[in-house]
C-alpha cells in the first residue's frame, strides 16, 4: 500500500528535477498529482509518461506561480482534476548568478515572484480547501544557501533564507487548520540545470560533478529522486508530528569547516 493512497497532491515546477522526481514518487505511492510548470513540453510528456494506459494519475498544467491569479488558477485546476489538495509541494524556482551590484529591480522581480511570492500565494489558494478538507501538508524547498551562503549569488540566497521564515509563519498560523508546514533544504542535486551549466563553465558533465557535491560528507551530490524521498517523508503520515521545521538534506555538507564550502557553493 502506498504511503500517499487516496491523496491529492499539487507540485508546482515538476516537470524536471526534483519537480519530476517528487511526481514521479508520489503518483507511485498512490496519490493523484497535478503538477504545474511553464515548460509545456517537459510536463506534456512526463504525464504522458505516468498515465500511460492506465491513465488518470497525475495531470499537468500549465502555470504561472509569480503571480495570485496564476496560483489560484492552478489550485483550481487542482480541485477540478481530484478535489482539494491534502500535499502542496511549492518547488518551483529560478536562480540569478550575480551579486548586489549587478541586480536590478526586474531581476528581484522575478526571483522575489517566483522563488517566494509564488510560495506564500500558491499557500494562500491551497490553504481554504485543504481546511475545509480537515487539514493537508504544504513543503517549501529551500536550499542549503538558506545557512551559508556561496557567493554571486545574492537574489537566490535571500530568497531561500526567507522561505524558512515563510514555513514557520505559515506552521503557526495554520496549525489550528490541521495543516502542517515544513521546508527542505537540499545541498547540491544535479539536475538538468547542471546539465547546462557544465556546458557554461566550459567543463565536461563528470567534471562537474566531480567538484559539484565534492565537499559534502557523501563526495557526491544528490540525485532528484533522493530528495522527493525526503519531500515524500514530510508529506506522508510518518511526519505526523513535524511541522515548522526545515530539513537539511545536503550529504554532510553544512557539517563540513565553512571554508570548505565556498569554491563548490558558487558552482551550485
Amino acid at each position: 500500500m502506498g504511503r500517499l493512497n487516496n491523496r491529492v497532491a499539487a507540485v508546482t515546477g515538476g516537470a524536471a528535477g526534483i519537480g519530476a522526481a517528487t511526481v514521479r514518487r508520489f503518483v507511485a505511492e498512490g496519490a493523484q498529482v497535478a503538477f504545474a510548470d511553464i515548460d509545456v513540453t517537459r510536463g506534456r510528456a512526463l504525464a504522458r509518461e505516468l498515465n500511460g494506459e492506465e491513465g488518470g494519475r497525475a495531470r499537468f498544467v500549465e502555470a504561472r506561480v509569480d503571480h495570485e491569479q496564476g496560483c489560484q488558477d492552478f489550485i483550481d485546476a487542482v480541485i477540478e482534476y481530484a478535489g482539494a489538495p491534502h500535499i502542496l509541494v511549492n518547488n518551483a524556482g529560478v536562480r540569478h548568478y550575480s551579486t548586489v551590484l549587478e541586480t536590478t529591480d526586474d531581476t528581484w522581480d522575478e526571483i522575489l515572484g517566483v522563488n517566494l511570492k509564488g510560495f506564500a500565494l500558491c499557500a494562500k489558494a491551497a490553504v481554504p480547501a485543504m481546511r475545509d478538507a480537515g487539514g493537508g501538508v504544504i513543503v517549501n524547498l529551500a536550499s542549503i544557501r538558506s545557512i551559508v551562503a556561496g557567493g554571486n549569488m545574492v537574489e537566490y540566497d535571500t530568497t531561500k533564507s526567507a522561505v524558512i521564515g515563510l514555513t514557520r509563519a505559515l506552521a503557526a498560523d495554520h496549525a489550528p487548520d490541521n495543516i502542517r508546514v515544513n521546508a527542505i533544504s537540499p545541498g547540491a542535486v544535479f539536475t538538468e540545470f547542471h546539465h547546462r551549466r557544465a556546458a557554461a563553465l566550459g567543463m565536461t558533465e563528470q567534471e562537474f560533478v566531480s567538484c559539484f557535491g565534492g565537499a559534502a560528507l557523501q563526495r557526491r551530490p544528490a540525485r532528484p529522486a533522493e530528495i522527493a524521498s525526503a519531500i515524500l517523508f514530510l508529506a506522508s503520515d510518518d511526519a505526523s508530528y513535524v511541522t515548522g521545521t526545515n530539513l537539511v538534506v545536503d550529504g554532510g555538507l553544512t557539517a563540513r569547516d565553512p571554508d570548505t564550502l565556498t569554491e563548490v557553493l558558487k558552482e551550485g
